[in-house]
């Protein structure tokens, strides 16, 4: 049986799974790529996936899920600065202030990963137990600045941006369309 990402329009795939659907269908601005620069791409973005649930792993003793709700608790709490630079109060090499973070409610973790609200909260309390998370009095959940000061959460961004780094050379070393 022929793949069909090697033999047919990548629109005509169907997913039951509405995340994957701009994956699958990325639109007009995907340029047409070979399959030898396709399948780089997905080696790239496999090793480094792969790299980075070995950090979270090592960080949260094996707990994948937990590290995925923590790493979407980090992104939540600066979300109001993601596409906004010149608003941002501090430099981006330093954290954002723990006063400027907002907390995101255990239900929103949930819906932004996929998972069940009772999975969010039960890992949400292993965090909080940890000390990788706050709790605030609303119920939200607040990764400070000081737990991000963690050496072994600071090793990890180190970690994280040598990988980084090895993703984006891999790119640049991309096979030319033919």
């Amino acid at each position: 049986m022929r793949s069909c990402m090697s033999s047919c329009d990548v629109a005509a795939i169907r997913t039951p799974y509405p995340v994957l659907a701009g994956a699958i269908n990325p639109g007009p601005m995907k340029r047409n790529r070979t399959l030898l620069v396709q399948r780089h791409h997905l080696g790239l973005g496999v090793d480094y996936a792969l790299r980075l649930v070995r950090l979270t792993t090592d960080l949260f003793d094996g707990d994948m899920v937990m590290g995925l709700v923590f790493m979407a608790a980090v992104r939540a709490s600066s979300q109001q600065f993601r596409n906004a630079a010149a608003h941002h109060p501090r430099d981006f090499a330093e954290p954002v202030p723990t006063e400027a973070r907002r907390p995101i409610s255990v239900s929103a973790l949930a819906r932004s990963l996929g998972i069940p609200v009772e999975t969010t909260r039960r890992h949400v309390l292993k965090l909080t137990a940890l000390g990788f998370a706050e709790r605030t009095e609303g119920g939200g959940v607040l990764i400070t600045s000081e737990i991000l000061d963690r050496e072994e959460l600071r090793l990890a961004a180190v970690a994280n941006a040598a990988n980084m780094d090895k993703l984006i050379e891999g790119l640049l070393k991309t096979p030319k369309d033919s």
